[in-house]
């Protein structure tokens, strides 16, 4: 077995004995035995098509995912006609991980392909309508106990798990919580930090109707999928373009400060700063920076407006640190 260069190799006799051996194991579904036989073909480069794909339904059967799903993957690429093999082994593989978003999105990606065989096609639509199935009822059953670890929650005020659950239903379409978030919204007793988690769940799913908020005795209407984001505004990025000379000579500041800047706009958020307010933020951002880093004694006397947005600032950074844990 041993050639003069000291490199295994494996006689014709020998493997052809071990891949008729493991392929009629395969035919058995004995995928042990298979294992067996037809791994050491595998190792020593030996192993065509026919035997690759007998090993990776053996590695399937015994539940060895992980290796099967990196061979598999890597035929696909190099493999042309035994492609659809390797991708019905695949799609297999991700069925049974449970990763059925991920078996949907590549099922709907090779569906585009307009030279598909129709058996394929008909195979791969069976699986979609599966996992589509499956994952719609996991869904249902995730959101339903979502949906009551949110009720304690408001029942307990607790506002923390609040902004957890809401994390967790980001993922979710929010069409059919559409009325029940809505009344969050305007309630009084909602914090800001969730309201604003609220609005950007609508955001990121699209949401064109309008709505309702109220924050800090001001209610006004939003489309969200239509304001920007409260890290994307441009009243956000001008403020921080008046604060890039500070990035030159105090980045460590610089960094604290704009965190603190957009956690302030967070809570604020839709009720964005105007131009006349900028100065005054400003102003109070550097005054915390350098209380933070000590590197100037703050003045005694400040102007009322600015003081008053230094302690809003500091209120919305220890309201959005513990209620987000960030």
């Amino acid at each position: 077995m041993d050639n003069s260069k000291g490199e295994v190799v494996l006689f014709p006799k020998w493997r052809e004995k071990l891949r008729k051996k493991g392929l009629e194991a395969v035919r058995h579904q004995q995928y042990e035995e298979a294992i067996e036989s037809l791994e050491p073909l595998f190792h020593y480069r030996e192993a065509d098509d026919e035997v690759i794909t007998g090993l990776l339904i053996s590695w399937v059967g015994t539940g060895e995912y992980v290796q099967a799903e990196e061979v598999c993957l890597n035929r696909m690429k190099v493999s042309e006609s035994a492609y659809f093999q390797y991708l019905h082994i695949y799609i297999t593989i991700l069925f049974h991980e449970g990763k059925y978003r991920e078996l949907m999105t590549l099922v709907e990606e090779v569906l585009e392909q307009e030279d598909l065989p129709g058996e394929v096609r008909t195979q791969l639509w069976q699986m979609y309508n599966v996992s589509k199935d499956i994952e719609d009822s996991h869904q249902k059953e995730e959101q339903e106990y979502l949906m009551e670890e949110w009720q304690e929650a408001i029942n307990g005020q607790q506002i923390e798990k609040q902004y957890s659950i809401l994390m967790k239903l980001k993922s979710f379409d929010p069409a059919p919580l559409m009325e029940t978030f809505r009344g969050y919204l305007t309630d009084e007793e909602t914090h800001p930090v969730i309201k604003t988690a609220i609005i950007l769940w609508f955001q990121s799913h699209g949401v064109e109707e309008s709505t309702s908020i109220h924050k800090f005795g001001k209610t006004i209407s939003i489309v969200p999928v239509e304001i920007g984001s409260p890290s994307t505004h441009y009243i956000v990025k001008h403020l921080e373009l008046r604060l890039t000379h500070i990035e030159q000579e105090h980045p460590i500041m610089y960094d604290i400060i704009v965190t603190m800047l957009h956690r302030y706009i967070y809570i604020r958020y839709p009720f964005l700063p105007t131009e006349n307010e900028v100065t005054y933020i400003i102003e109070a951002l550097k005054m915390l920076g350098n209380e933070y880093l000590q590197l100037e004694e703050t003045p005694i006397r400040i102007g009322p407006e600015t003081e008053s947005y230094k302690k809003d600032i500091e209120v919305a950074n220890q309201q959005y640190r513990a209620i987000t844990g960030e």
